[in-house]
């Protein structure tokens, strides 16, 4: 008889009649996001005690079920890299199960973030680009329009994203993270307060990890963002040109954003 075959999804139903799936979802995603922020100072997380508390609510049996949670969806993304559909695994369950009816969140489809991204980066990207492109999702969702922007534009750039919805956020810091895209910043926030910041997500390949900001002064992207909305974008034009103090310096410096 075949071995049953466990996949990110039938591990995370297993908790249904005995916990909200939806918190259950945003559990693993807060103690996925604590496993990626490594101290070599402790050799424990940045957010440890954050990874503990939320931890703490399951049975031993039920606890262990997370580690496999993470393998089984690295394999998913992973088998899915070259797939039409794109390989956007959290966003994918959570369209299909959890999303807030009522709240008009609706994540477009692979092919389609593949057209905008085409249309969008093209336009942008120059043959003679001697720096990084930064391109923003302003209401990234699951982020999937930035991971289409990855495949356009292929390593070395970053990408940002701002979502009010903080399990969007922990969802777009994770798949950027397992994508490899680096550089990058994910934050909690009202896109259309430039004064706003919850908490964001610092992607970063050195030190390796997803790491927590909780001061919006230490945010590239807030101030990014903020100063951006305080000048008029360009008629037709994709690529908004603003300016951003260097803090290290005190001068400034030219700065794109690139707005899906």
């Amino acid at each position: 008889m075949p071995q049953k075959i466990e996949t990110f999804e039938s591990i995370l139903e297993t908790f249904r009649y005995k916990h909200d799936l939806r918190s259950v979802f945003d559990d693993f995603l807060t103690m996925t996001i604590c496993a990626f922020s490594f101290n070599p100072a402790t050799s424990k997380s940045y957010d440890e005690e954050l990874y503990l508390e939320t931890i703490r609510k399951y049975k031993k049996e039920e606890a262990l079920q997370f580690p496999q949670m993470l393998a089984t969806l690295v394999t998913e993304m992973e088998n899915r890299l070259s797939d039409s559909v794109g390989n956007d695994v959290l966003g994918d369950y959570y369209g299909s199960y959890l999303y807030r009816k009522g709240a008009s969140q609706y994540f477009t489809p692979w092919p389609v973030c593949m057209m905008m991204a085409e249309i969008a980066c093209g336009e942008a990207k120059k043959p003679d680009q001697d720096r990084p492109l930064r391109i923003l999702d302003p209401c990234c969702g699951s982020g999937r329009m930035l991971l289409a922007a990855g495949k356009v534009n292929g390593p070395g750039h970053e990408y940002y994203g701002i979502d009010v919805d903080s399990t969007c956020v922990k969802m777009t810091a994770i798949n950027l993270f397992l994508n490899g895209r680096f550089n990058s910043e994910v934050m909690c926030a009202d896109a259309l307060s430039f004064d706003d910041f919850r908490f964001s997500y610092r992607i970063s390949f050195f030190p390796l990890g997803i790491f927590r900001i909780d001061e919006k002064e230490k945010s590239p992207l807030w101030h990014m963002h903020r100063t951006s909305l305080k000048r008029p974008a360009p008629e037709n034009n994709l690529v908004l040109p603003s300016e951003e103090r260097n803090p290290s310096t005190g001068s400034q410096e030219s700065t794109q954003l690139t707005f899906f």
